[in-house]
């Protein structure tokens, strides 16, 4: 299910891409007057991964320096590393980009939602480049997909990256100047510790790091070169750390798999090994590397940009050629029998490591998001270029209002519609797209949708599509109800079958009709098994039969929110979630 709503993103964000424009600022002098600040880093995922734990450092100790940080992603709160900032789950139904928070500063954290970042006209988007194929070797990637690259990084003014070799490529590749924002370790957790190698208790071992279906880190050619090393070495033993449980035809590949342990583990792990081994292709910033250096594991990695950082051949660390593993082997032994060797690369990668902390490097990312914020972005339209038809007063909340201004001022479609919302069932508001602002003169006919709810006044529901089926709902004459939404079910539009399908299976639930609201969910979701609408009347029903499984259909609603790909659906229905107690297992 996630990977089609990404690719839907993603197919959706590729088709505005004709409508891109470079973003534009000024500096602000009402900016650099402001007491406290707001940074927004949006996320495309939040699974684990040595990016994802940099960036919600960043986030973290930049709340210590006194911002006020938000994250945004569409997938819920990760319980893998503490996140101690404001974390918002955006529906995947609605451009994840359209859930940032009015703010001082965005920070776009992968390529493909640079544009959508930009266009919401809030703030300054900071994009902040970490380091992938599309920097390493982007002629790999599909020539639509090296397009939307090449645009992407074309339209902010500011960006940031972990290396100089990053900023290096990035220049050379996309000709874009940037600035480094080193990475950094935590010494209070990598740290020399208490080194139990040499224990009787503890069997000397290689140590690598990795998943195995992400070819560029290289886990199969350390597995081959480690199986070519205990030819000579067979009491050595292979241990690997692997954010995900490896699939079933690796699981007897190394002699002690550690699926995500904490931080504190890992750092063990490094102590007690006897080489830590990286065969990566390509790294902006080889995180790993480092952390091992700083317990004192000797390194052994391939000559990658990312490493070629900070680490020097037979200084800090041992190099092997990429892609080669008979060197990759060789080296290997190398590090395992010249003892002198390897306690030169442990000491002197101390005191590398030294050097990278976070004190430094959140200094160094404060002062320059700081500087940041005392741009303003310019405009591309005005507010008087529209016939609108909502006033601040419509809106939820303020907020939400300065949202929908400047998306009036930066968005390129001529036709803006919102959610407005309604309050026809008792405790379950439900919103309608509808809308919004209209350009007074039309350019490319398009529409767009900005997620800046307002508040519907609308008395009587008769005018509106099904809105005699809602009155008699509202009436609780549910039998009535009932006969006209299956009536002119047939009649609607595919866009409005879905919505018509929710009333149905709530009238049958309040008849007590419970197997036939059954019947209708199972239909429903055959036709569109993303249809939280449907999910969360499966949930009441469940709940109400106190069945253990509503807590499993909880976790999909919490996953998809809200319906928002339809034309109306329960708004905010985690909200309804977590009012029954919901406890979410992510």
């Amino acid at each position: 299910m996630i990977p089609t709503l990404r690719q839907n993103e993603y197919r959706v964000r590729s088709s505005r891409l004709p409508l891109a424009k470079p973003q534009e600022v000024e500096l602000s002098i009402e900016n650099s007057q402001k007491s406290k600040l707001k940074v927004v880093y949006v996320m495309t995922h939040v699974s684990v991964c040595g990016g994802v734990k940099i960036i919600f450092e960043h986030a973290n100790r930049l709340k210590e320096q006194g911002w006020d940080v938000c994250i945004i992603s569409h997938f819920p709160i990760p319980n893998w590393y503490p996140i101690l900032v404001e974390y918002k789950q955006v529906p995947f139904g609605i451009e994840l980009a359209k859930g940032i928070p009015i703010c001082d500063v965005i920070v776009a954290t992968y390529w493909d939602h640079i544009q959508p970042c930009i266009e919401t006209g809030i703030a300054p988007v900071v994009y902040f480049e970490q380091g992938d194929e599309h920097l390493f070797q982007i002629q790999r990637l599909p020539d639509e997909t090296q397009t939307f690259v090449r645009t992407q990084m074309k339209l902010p003014q500011f960006i940031m990256t972990v290396s100089h070799q990053a900023a290096a490529l990035l220049e050379d590749n996309f000709e874009r100047n940037s600035v480094v924002i080193p990475n950094a370790i935590d010494h209070t957790i990598f740290n020399l510790g208490q080194n139990n190698m040499g224990s009787s208790q503890v069997a000397p071992y290689i140590l690598m790091m990795g998943n195995e279906h992400i070819r560029f880190k290289g886990i199969e050619s350390i597995v081959r070169a480690v199986q070519s090393v205990k030819e000579s070495y067979p009491e050595i033993k292979l241990y690997w750390i692997n954010p995900n449980n490896p699939s079933e035809s690796w699981m007897n590949v190394a002699d002690q798999i550690f699926v995500n342990p904490p931080q504190e583990k890992i750092a063990e792990l490094f102590r007690n090994a006897t080489l830590f081994v990286s065969a990566s292709e390509f790294e902006s910033f080889s995180l790993p590397v480092l952390e091992a250096m700083a317990t004192g594991c000797p390194v052994i990695s391939t000559n990658n940009a990312g490493v070629m950082e900070y680490g020097i051949d037979n200084e800090n660390i041992i190099y092997s050629e990429i892609g080669n593993e008979d060197d990759l082997a060789r080296k290997i032994l190398i590090g395992l029998e010249n003892r002198e060797l390897r306690n030169r690369i442990s000491n002197n990668g101390l005191i590398t490591a030294k050097k990278y902390n976070w004190h430094n490097t959140i200094t160094h990312l404060s002062d320059y998001i700081m500087s940041v914020s005392n741009y303003a972005v310019i405009p591309h339209q005005q507010i008087e270029d529209w016939d609108i038809k909502f006033n601040v007063e419509n809106f939820k909340n303020y907020n939400e209002f300065y949202k929908f201004t400047k998306a009036l001022q930066n968005v390129s479609e001529d036709i803006i519609y919102i959610p407005v919302i309604y309050d026809w069932i008792e405790n379950h508001p439900i919103a309608r797209w509808e809308i919004a602002a209209t350009k007074k003169i039309i350019s490319n006919n398009k529409s767009i949708q900005i997620f800046t709810p307002a508040i519907g006044r609308l008395e009587d529901t008769r005018q509106i599509i099904l809105g005699e089926g809602i009155q008699y709902v509202r009436d609780e004459k549910y039998n009535e109800a009932l006969d006209y939404f299956v009536t002119y079910y047939g009649s609607l539009s595919d866009e409005w079958k879905l919505s018509c399908s929710k009333w149905i299976i709530l009238c049958l639930i309040e008849m007590n009709r419970d197997n036939d609201a059954l019947k209708v969910i199972q239909e429903v979701l055959q036709v569109n098994d993303k249809f939280s609408d449907a999910y969360y009347l499966y949930y009441l029903l469940l709940c109400l039969n106190h069945s253990e499984e509503a807590n499993q259909v909880a976790q999909v609603i919490s996953l998809l929110g809200d319906s928002i790909f339809s034309n109306e659906w329960f708004f905010d229905v985690n909200s309804h979630l977590n009012k029954h107690g919901l406890v979410k297992e992510f």
